[in-house]
């Protein structure tokens, strides 16, 4: 161990009751130390590790303690990077740990797969009593994993899953687990992508359970959002589809092939398909434009190919809970700053309406110069213009090529 990872288990080791050790950049080399001095400690019940940039490395070390340790009860793994792997990890210990009885996974990048192995833990575990899943993508097949173990779990009185991209599928499924359950008491399922057909399943289901008194269904997300946001594409993906295009491909069992096109009308397919690079922000939150946390900023990636990197487009999606006031059109303010963070440019870039709450807006090189001398490192920042109400995603997408 170095000297910061012996000061973190000397922490942990000596710690009575409960410890905070969030923002404290752990790692996963110091999350296992964290995990070893645990195996020394008698009397630690609450550890608090969130913001800690824990990976899938250092909650399999948390885990592989959760097995042996039976004195924790109170685990806060909050806004860490986790992802599948870690969940899983983490799910394969609450199968067999029997003290456990608040674990926080909110904002860890956990997906269905993620989800999937802690509702398989679930229906065997029955001490988990509060468990925080908010701020993630388990989706509406993550919500019909926990919607099934919901059916068979007796423990868990509190489940937090707001922020996860659930959808009326998933919806439906949850539904139906509030059908069946008889001790879940707080539900908080705010801020997914409920449309008024989820809203009422939930709500009917909730009339008949016996013992939920809190159901959040809140701040409900535009549906069409998740369609409008590009999918990045890999420069292997980018590779593999030219390819396609221009290769003349064979149909199966058919006599003929599809034409080969010439590799400008291939590109010019996947410009149009906005299929590019890129990177991309988003933030599932209720704020207001006048926090600075909470402006949108993308950093360009590193050269493709050897090649310098430049900007095809930059796109802006805004749901709004509410419009207020007559400046609701006025737009966001664009700012391009170069790898030093000196300010390149600044312009208001008008948004359309998709619908009534949902605002996009697409920045062109063509319209802007500035943005083909953008490389890598230089960063976009987006921020609302007068803008009166309440935002449930903004999402910010600098294609490259």
């Amino acid at each position: 161990m170095n000297q910061r990872q012996l000061e973190l288990f000397d922490k942990v080791k000596n710690a009575q009751d409960a410890l905070y050790l969030s923002e404290n950049q752990i790692g996963n080399a110091g999350a296992q130390a964290i995990a070893e001095a645990l195996k020394a400690n008698p009397t630690l019940t609450w550890l608090v590790l969130r913001r800690g940039q824990i990976g899938a490395a250092g909650a399999r070390a948390i885990a592989e303690t959760l097995n042996v340790n039976m004195r924790l009860t109170r685990l806060m793994l909050g806004r860490n990077e986790l992802g599948d792997a870690g969940a899983k990890a983490i799910a394969a210990a609450i199968k067999v740990n029997s003290t456990l009885k608040r674990l926080d996974l909110h904002a860890n990048m956990i997906g269905h797969d993620g989800a999937q192995a802690i509702a398989e833990a679930l229906k065997v575990n029955t001490t988990v009593k509060r468990l925080y899943l908010d701020q993630n993508q388990i989706g509406d097949v993550g919500a019909h994993a926990i919607a099934e173990a919901l059916k068979a779990n007796t423990a868990v009185t509190a489940l937090h899953l707001s922020e996860n991209q659930i959808g009326d599928i998933g919806a439906q499924e949850i539904a139906e687990a509030l059908k069946m359950n008889t001790t879940l008491k707080w539900l908080d399922l705010q801020s997914n992508c409920f449309s008024n057909a989820g809203l009422q399943a939930i709500r009917e289901a909730s009339q008949v359970n016996p013992t939920l008194t809190h159901l959040d269904l809140d701040l409900q997300i535009n549906p069409r959002v998740f369609s409008l946001l590009p999918r990045l594409a890999t420069a292997e993906d980018l590779h593999n589809v030219f390819h396609l295009l221009t290769c003349g491909l064979a149909l199966e069992d058919q006599p003929t092939s599809l034409p080969a096109l010439p590799a400008e009308i291939a590109e010019l397919i996947m410009d149009n398909a906005h299929y590019w690079q890129g990177a991309q922000h988003t933030k599932q939150l209720w704020f207001g434009d006048d926090t600075p946390a909470d402006i949108l900023e993308v950093k360009l990636p590193q050269s493709v190919n050897a090649n310098s990197v430049r900007v095809k487009a930059i796109q802006v999606l805004r749901d709004s809970s509410t419009l207020h006031g007559s400046n609701v059109g006025n737009g966001f303010d664009l700012i391009v700053r170069d790898e030093q963070g000196a300010v390149r440019y600044e312009c208001l870039a008008k948004p359309t309406f998709v619908d009534s709450n949902l605002q996009l807006a697409t920045i062109w090189p063509a319209n802007h110069p500035i943005l083909r001398q953008m490389r890598e490192g230089w960063q976009v920042q987006v921020r609302a213009r007068k803008f009166y109400g309440d935002v449930l995603l903004e999402s910010l997408y600098v294609g490259c090529f």
